[in-house]
């Protein structure tokens, strides 16, 4: 249960990044050099948080594909 409630905070907190890098237009700038290299250290730093988030909410329990 554990691994449902980070995968679901997880998935609220791409969607908040998601959001922010759509609304401060970093979706429609990929040819600018630099836009690019904002996004991809937003997207980095967002796959970074995103971990950080399952491991402390989920904690040690790996996520269990079948119930035996």
């Amino acid at each position: 249960m554990a691994s449902f409630k980070a995968i679901i905070v997880m998935l609220i907190f791409s969607g908040v990044v998601a959001f922010g890098m759509n609304a401060a237009g970093l979706d429609a700038t990929h040819h600018d050099p630099m836009s690019a290299l904002v996004g991809a250290v937003v997207l980095l730093l967002a796959l970074i948080v995103n971990v950080t988030l399952y491991l402390k909410i989920a904690g040690e329990t790996p996520f269990k594909w079948f119930h035996n």
